[in-house]
């Protein structure tokens, strides 16, 4: 992909969903570079984010790649979980999003989105290591978010318990970071891309959920299952233009920070999107490896969900009913026999 590859993105959904015209093709077709042919398929994309976040840069290259391919590919930003519920009735393809919105709207996983969550817990430069928390006043979200998740690993990292420091529910992460800034605590819990270098040179991260969990996931992508059954070769699709979104992140600094830029409609000076990148590479979100979509890693994160009471209705169904790894591994195979034409 180059950096002009960069049409605007979040405009509403068409009514058609999706499929190539006329009967709906079950294996792909293929360039002699290894690249998928997808004329005459309509993708249109579900991205659960109020608007249009230097975070999800990845999805917006994940659309452009498909339109690439010679599909008619779009884009839809809604926050909570409207784009879950889109495409639950019918009108969008399949949405990037939490595991726990996604299973509980009666969608299937099938493909990674952002592979790790990006948190982590900055720190004033009073606190060294994360013993050094105990008798200091931590903020975070709340308890039933990934903050919680994290701040178990961080305690028990630190051979704490929760009694040891002075925990203090924000409600929001930018809410837990406002105050670090504002010395009303002494470390917080918050999203580590696009914090600003102002930021980034006062406080230091004693932590990030890459490292102490590196199975729990931000975001995974999902469509219907029945969706699923009928187009095992346009979710493969999804999934090969998401390897190669990814190889374009870890490779191409230039590239992803102009589409950042176009993404985000300028908002930002340069810099901050270089920063961005940094902030993101370090987190190693979208790591090339079959391991992104693993039994074991879904699970663990539909285990999580579980455990924090985060699942209802659908989202209680067996694991092997939330999650379909067929496309990936299709999209793995071919994406790993011709990478370099990605």
């Amino acid at each position: 992909m180059t950096a002009g590859m960069t049409a605007a993105s979040g405009a509403s959904a068409p009514a058609r969903v999706g499929s190539r015209a006329g009967s709906t093709p079950t294996h792909l077709a293929f360039r002699s570079n290894g690249t998928p042919i997808l004329n005459g398929m309509t993708f249109n994309l579900g991205n659960a984010a109020g608007s249009a976040h230097v975070g999800d840069t990845n999805v917006h290259n994940l659309v452009r790649f498909l339109q690439k391919w010679g599909a008619n590919a779009s884009q839809t930003n809604a926050s909570q979980n409207a784009t879950e519920l889109a495409v639950a009735g019918g009108k969008l393809v399949a949405t990037s999003g939490p595991l726990p919105t996604e299973v509980d709207a009666g969608l299937v996983a099938f493909g990674p989105n952002q592979v790790h969550l990006d948190d982590e817990l900055l720190a004033s430069p009073s606190i060294k290591t994360l013993a050094d928390l105990k008798g200091k006043s931590v903020a975070y979200c709340c308890g039933a978010s990934p903050d919680g998740v994290m701040l178990s690993a961080v305690l028990a990292k630190a051979g704490l318990k929760q009694s040891d420091i002075h925990l203090i529910a924000t409600g929001a992460s930018s809410s837990s970071l406002n105050a670090l800034v504002a010395g009303q605590v002494d470390a917080a819990f918050t999203a580590a891309a696009g914090l600003p270098s102002s930021i980034t040179s006062k406080f230091h991260s004693l932590a990030t959920a890459t490292e102490l969990l590196p199975n729990y996931a931000d975001s995974f992508m999902a469509a219907q299952p029945s969706w699923l059954k009928a187009n095992p070769a346009e979710a493969e699709a999804i999934d090969l233009a998401w390897l190669a979104s990814a190889k374009l992140f870890n490779g191409n600094e230039v590239s992803w920070v102009a589409n950042a830029a176009t993404y985000t409609s300028n908002a930002d000076p340069v810099a901050d999107y270089e920063l961005a990148w940094r902030q993101l590479k370090h987190l190693n979100g979208w790591p090339l490896a079959l391991s992104s979509f693993s039994k074991p890693q879904f699970t663990y994160n539909l285990k999580v969900a579980k455990q924090q009471a985060a699942l209802t209705g659908s989202g209680l169904r067996p694991a092997s009913q939330e999650a379909n790894y067929g496309p990936w591994q299709a999209a793995w195979k071919q994406f790993s026999a011709h990478a370099r034409s990605y």
